[in-house]
């Protein structure tokens, strides 16, 4: 015992364990708040000085004088006098013990214990406590003696796994129940209170890792052959136990929490402690890692028992520390266990020492802790809580809490116009400066607010003045409904004064009886409610005057004002007019003015809505033609057609359900679509009704008129999967009816899809017409009505296909625009028409100009104006020798875009026609608001303008229009010389069709530029 290497080893323990007081420092003020690090570490300090003081004078006598019957050491107080230097060197190691029991309770407890009461708590430790238990496990070791009770029982605790960290750690759970958790520990989802400082943390957990080597190297009180087993059994438990708690930590949170590997660690350390002497490394390593799990686990269960352990002292020095001295029993040598005889009895006598050192610990602490609470308060009030225990009890400062301080200032005075003091070169002085960049902000703002109001202020006459010349009702209320202003436009629409409106219920003035419960519901909910009456959203309702009379109104609610009693302005505005206004463009625009049926436009509409319903089989359309309709206009006069399609009209509402669709699609053209057709034998059983039904005869003009009528009829899918396909191949089918012999119904059947399918073909054919060459441009002549001047030609485009020879436009165009090659062709018309006439004119000829058809898809593309500027320079062709044609459809589509792209053409030098005028929108608002030029009507009104009395009025009409607004007409498709005349009776400026030329190629047309026929001579 008095080998000089051996007290030297003693010696450099006690410093290691001595090092662990540094490292419990790091760990506890890293995990504290900042305001509180202080308080912590000063603590750690007391530890150290009370536990080595009270040692000296009482503890170590206690511990390991001479026994009282195994319970409590009798002599050795004031240790020291006359000891040799061994017994000195083994009190100092013993010392060290005592101080770090202490420093567990330290943690636990932080950052809401008095520093005073934890002072006397630390001394109820060392001094009754702490030496009482080790002298039942321990009493006697210094003379190899076995004096405690546990310790003649065979009880084996060889560093102090139950008799230093467990008691430090019953101690800890007496004073943390005592106590209660952290003010806001446990609010809300009592989510862990964030540590100051982690890394330091860390450094103290190695640290401890370090310390510990001496903790339980130091245990053999020589440097023997086991040193390097305890040391190697230390490191494996420390390391497992770290591994099994950020283990735990991925598996129960999905992320590493940092400060569960190093309680781990930490419960791997204390684990060990009772048996690394006597521990193969494997067991070692297994008992490390049970612990570290012990640690999260009972971390956890804290938690949800709302025990506020500050630092985990609890589970990583009690939980690990039972653990670790059952252990003992468990994984150590059976040869250790001779004085309990066997393991099953070592098992009983590691149970009962710990059940008699807690039962001791925790009893001595609760009474302790109850007595000194009823005689010095061992917490700190909520408030000194809140402001942090550096500050209350070491009268310590920080820059952030002096930055806290001056902001409270200004907060108590109102005064923001100093500023608070900023350190520039420190985290807190940063966050000063940029506290006063705020300040500078809202002083800024503030004074921009004031500005506003004055304005605001200003403003007040100009605003009575807006409300008062507006022509919409405005009027506003609180929140009770009550009206707080109205406007002049408001009395005048309701009918009453604003003395008699002010202060009613606005209900009462304009809302309807039968909407009164929808409003007062939704005044409740302050307008936010699904309905009519909902805040920021325009709404159309019913109103109703002070006389009783309602009135359709578009509504707008506004909130103007938030808070408890809101108010709101009312945006109220009489739509009586605009609704007759726009019911009359609707008839117009969607019914036939003869039949009152659909037109076309609108037909094909609703069927392509009943097409996008849930279930659109069962929908069959059919296409109807009167027989011998020209016979009864040639013989009976166009008044008793008239009255004929009037009669087939109402004869066809009369045979239909309300859900089907009927309309005239023109002529004596009808197409009807049946909703709900079950299959092919209904629909061509309600054919057969509807051609029984018109057969019937007329009576026209005093006269009895039969009227057969040919079907053709196309069933969804088969017939087609859209109103174009559908309509279509009904068509086909009443050529088909008609080629057959009249009178009855043909359904589209597979022998009509080739005609689809040479369609397919053409598609096919048709991209790749371009490149080949195939397409080309025909030239039809206009003249002048009056002298038969040639003054225009119209580029057509004709495809010369290999196969099949010329092909209509009528087929490929509209192909054309669903395979989006509309605007690469239409481009190419463009400049093919610009380079011809380019090439005429180097031959000498003087061509007029050409009109070029431009597709609505090519017109309304962002810059079309600017490639035709680049086709026309390109070229080298002037403005004036190009004239554009659209159609009205074109027109309907964007007016922004419209009449930007006119007025740039305009501005080129081009001329604009308006193609098709008549059979489209026809609004008359498209000749004043967009600069045309010239209005071509189509040849459905001037087929028969000279023998319909209608067609020559819708004629006469626009001829009279166009007159007075200054624009010239073209009429097209003219083939009579009767044609011509009414032309020319009628003031109509050019002409183009049959009666004097077919579309001609180019080289037909350079011909007859150079020598025109005399006006009257057609090629047909």
């Amino acid at each position: 015992m008095t080998d000089p290497l051996n007290i030297a080893w003693i010696l450099l323990c006690a410093c290691l364990v001595f090092l662990m007081q540094a490292g419990f420092l790091c760990l506890e003020t890293g995990l504290m708040r900042a305001k509180n690090s202080i308080n912590v570490a000063v603590k750690n300090i007391i530890d150290l000085c009370f536990a080595g003081l009270a040692f000296w004078m009482l503890g170590y006598a206690f511990m390991f004088g001479e026994s009282w019957g195994g319970w409590i050491g009798t002599q050795g107080f004031f240790f020291g006098q006359d000891e040799s230097p061994w017994m000195l060197s083994f009190f100092v190691f013993q010392a060290m013990f005592c101080s770090t029991s202490a420093t567990i309770v330290s943690g636990a407890v932080a950052e809401r214990m008095r520093f005073l009461a934890y002072a006397i708590t630390a001394l109820v430790l060392v001094v009754l406590i702490y030496p009482v238990t080790g002298h039942w496990a321990w009493g006697g070791l210094p003379h190899g003696a076995q004096d405690g009770w546990l310790a003649r029982l065979g009880f084996i605790d060889f560093a102090g796994s139950t008799v230093v960290h467990s008691v430090g750690g019953w101690v800890s759970l007496a004073a943390v129940l005592r106590l209660g958790p952290r003010l806001g520990r446990f609010d809300s989802a009592g989510r862990a209170m964030q540590g100051s400082n982690l890394p330091l943390t860390t450094l103290g957990v190695l640290l401890l890792w370090l310390g510990w080597f001496g903790f339980n190297g130091g245990s053999t009180l020589a440097l023997n052959e086991q040193v390097p087993l305890i040391l190697l059994n230390t490191f494996l438990a420390a390391a497992s136990g770290g591994l099994t708690a950020m283990a735990y930590s991925y598996a129960a949170r999905g992320q590493l929490i940092v400060t569960e590997p190093l309680n781990g660690i930490i419960g791997g350390l204390v684990g060990i402690t009772a048996s690394c002497h006597l521990q193969e490394p494997a067991f070692a390593a297994l008992i490390g890692a049970i612990s570290g799990l012990l640690v999260s686990l009972g971390t956890a269960a804290l938690v949800r028992l709302r025990i506020d352990d500050a630092v985990s002292a609890i589970p990583a020095h009690l939980f690990a520390g039972i653990w670790g001295t059952l252990a003992v029993a468990l994984f150590a040598p059976a040869g250790s266990f001779e004085l309990a005889g066997g393991r099953l009895a070592q098992l009983e006598v590691q149970a009962l020492g710990i059940l008699a050192v807690g039962g001791y610990a925790f009893g001595v602490s609760v009474i302790a802790l109850w007595i000194l609470d009823r005689l010095y308060r061992l917490r700190v009030d909520a408030e000194s809580e809140r402001l942090g225990l550096n500050v209350v009890e070491h009268g310590a400062s920080t820059e952030i809490l002096e930055l806290l301080t001056e902001m409270d200032t200004q907060r108590r005075l109102g005064d923001f116009s100093r500023r608070v003091f900023a350190e520039p070169h420190t985290e807190v002085g940063q966050i000063a400066h940029q506290y006063n960049n705020v300040l500078h902000r809202v002083s800024e703002e503030i004074h921009k607010r004031e500005s506003i109001l004055r304005d605001l202020t200003a403003s007040e006459s100009r605003k009575s003045a807006i409300l008062d010349a507006v022509l919409d009702c405005i009027l506003t209320i609180d929140h009770a409904g009550r009206i707080l202003e109205i406007n002049p436009a408001a009395t005048r629409t309701f009918g009453c004064s604003s003395r008699a409106a002010l202060g009613r219920p606005i209900a009462d003035l304009i809302i309807p009886d039968d909407a009164r419960p929808a409003f007062d519901e939704a005044l409740a909910m302050g307008f936010v409610t699904e309905g009519r009456f909902v805040v920021n959203q325009r709404s159309h309702t019913i109103l109703k005057r002070i006389s009783g009379e309602t009135f359709p109104a578009e509504l707008t609610i506004a909130r103007v004002r938030n808070g408890q009693h809101p108010e709101f302005n009312f945006h109220a505005r009489d739509i009586t007019r605009q609704r007759e206004i726009q019911r009359r463009l609707h008839q117009l625009a969607h019914y036939d003015g003869l039949t009152g049926l659909s037109n076309r436009q609108f037909f094909r509409q609703n069927l392509s809505v009943q097409l996008m319903g849930a279930a659109p089989h069962g929908v069959a359309v059919l296409f109807l033609d009167l027989d011998r309709f020209k016979n009864i206009n040639d013989t009976l006069g166009h008044a008793a057609g008239d009255q004929l399609l009037r009669s087939v009209a109402e004869r066809l509402r009369a045979a239909l359900r309300n859900e089907d669709l009927v309309a005239r699609w023109g002529g004596d053209e009808f197409v009807v679509a049946l909703i709900g057709a079950r299959d092919r034998e209904s629909v061509s059983l309600k054919a057969a009704q509807i051609i029984e039904r018109l057969a019937e005869p007329h009576l026209l003009e005093g006269r009895s008129v039969r009227a057969p009528t040919s079907i053709g009829a196309a069933l969804y899918p088969e017939g087609g999967t859209s109103a174009d396909l559908l309509i279509r191949n009904a068509d086909l089918a009443l050529y088909r009816a008609k080629s057959n012999g009249r009178g009855h119904c043909q359904l589209f059947d597979p022998a009509l899809a080739s005609e689809v399918s040479e369609r397919l073909e053409f598609e096919n054919d048709l991209r790749d017409a371009l490149e080949r060459g195939e397409l080309d441009l025909f030239y039809q002549p206009q003249l002048e009505v009056k002298s038969g001047r040639l003054a225009g030609l119209e580029a057509l485009l004709r495809w010369r296909h290999p196969d099949k020879g010329m092909v209509s436009p009528a087929v490929f165009v509209p192909i054309l625009e669903e395979l989006g090659l509309i605007d690469l062709v239409g481009e190419w018309v463009l400049r093919s028409a610009c380079r011809q006439h380019r090439l005429w004119r180097e031959q000498g000829l003087r061509p007029p100009r050409i009109a070029v058809n431009v597709s609505g898809r090519q017109f309304l593309r962002m810059g079309f104006a600017d490639r035709v500027e680049r086709i026309l320079s390109e070229e080298r062709t002037a403005a004036t020798d190009l004239e554009l044609e659209i159609t009205e459809t074109v027109l309907a589509h964007d007016t922004a875009i419209c009449i930007e792209t006119l007025s740039r053409l305009k501005r080129l030098g081009l001329e604009i026609a308006l193609d098709d005028f008549g059979t489209g929108y026809s609004s008359m608002s498209y000749l004043k608001r967009f600069p045309i030029d010239t209005l071509k009507i189509d040849r459905a009104f001037v087929g028969e303008c000279d023998i319909n009395a209608e067609d020559a009025a819708i004629c006469t009409a626009i001829f009279s229009l166009a007159r007075g607004l200054g624009i010239k007409t073209l009429a097209e498709g003219v083939e009579t010389p009767g044609q011509l005349d009414f032309l020319r009776r009628e003031g109509c400026t050019f002409y183009q069709g049959f009666l004097c030329r077919k579309p001609m190629p180019a080289e037909e047309t350079a011909d007859f530029i150079a020598n025109p026929l005399p006006a009257g001579e057609r090629d047909l």
